[in-house]
């Protein structure tokens, strides 16, 4: 007899873990993709980001040193000369003028050409596509820019979401193996190299550490991914892939007050439009 009560229980801890890295994707695509304004640097320092964070962390020392610099620079740190500091960073990263210090796009780490519009791109774009998305400015940025593929995965792990609470298992394990080979075959392969380029760069107020922390981040994510996947296909076996009244937690419990929170901060976070990220958002392919 299958055991719902275990699964239910086990899938709490699952629906954190999904709703920490929707919005972590969700945070990064926004810092990454346009330059930051007060709601942006408000929402990096906020309290519900660094419970986010710690939610995810789990004992990874680099995770959890993103806690710990966020709360540092949420106290020490004057939120309008970080304001500043953080859009000329991000300008000398992302905009220019002038060549890229380092380029937010992954094609150009793959084969040492500087070249932005490449064949790796029609294979990122072709996923999207899969998918049922493309750029809402199509060809203005590559399609393997790193703001678009956090916004890519963000959509795909609020898909993940849905698919737990409504307890669609065979449709969750089947998005998260595609997750999870989305971030290592497109996200692994260049976001370490990116973080020690960006590492280089003459100051280090935000983004150098923020680079670095998604290079963090998606290591560990590639690791829960693979596991989520694994415990979804077990629950499939036991269940016969589909839970009627769905999974998580039940109404009324304490766990969702929690992800109520967490809901809401997400949407916030959601409303945010820093200048430029209309070049990094992804639309129904039929639009």
């Amino acid at each position: 007899m299958t055991d719902i009560a275990a699964l239910r229980r086990e899938s709490i801890d699952l629906e954190a873990l999904l709703l920490s890295r929707e919005y972590l994707y969700m945070l990064f695509h926004k810092l990454l993709g346009g330059t930051p304004d007060e709601a942006v640097i408000a929402l990096v320092l906020s309290k519900a980001t660094r419970d986010v964070v710690e939610e995810f962390a789990g004992e990874d020392p680099s995770m959890r040193g993103l806690g710990r610099f966020l709360q540092d620079l949420g106290e020490c740190v004057d939120r309008g000369v970080l304001l500043d500091q953080a859009r000329d960073e991000y300008t000398r990263l992302f905009i220019g003028p002038g060549e890229l210090p380092c380029q937010p796009i992954e094609s150009p780490y793959l084969t040492h050409d500087m070249a932005i519009f490449q064949e790796n791109t029609l294979a990122v774009r072709a996923l999207y596509r899969d998918r049922g998305l493309a750029l809402a400015r199509l060809m203005r940025i590559p399609d393997d820019h790193v703001a678009t593929m956090c916004g890519f995965m963000a959509r795909e792990a609020a898909s993940s979401v849905a698919e737990l609470c409504d307890g669609r298992l065979q449709a969750l394990a089947d998005s998260l193996r595609r997750q999870e080979a989305f971030v290592r075959d497109h996200m692994l392969t260049w976001l370490d190299d990116f973080a020690r380029c960006a590492r280089r760069s003459k100051t280090a107020v935000l983004y150098p550490q923020m680079i670095e922390a998604l290079a963090a981040f998606v290591r560990n994510d590639a690791v829960l991914l693979s596991e989520s996947a694994f415990w979804a296909e077990g629950a499939v076996a036991a269940s016969g892939g589909v839970i009627a009244d769905g999974l998580g937690a039940l109404p009324g419990s304490p766990e969702t007050a929690v992800f109520a929170e967490v809901s809401e901060a997400l949407d916030a976070l959601k409303r945010v439009r820093p200048f430029g990220i209309e070049d990094h958002e992804l639309v129904s392919a039929s639009a």
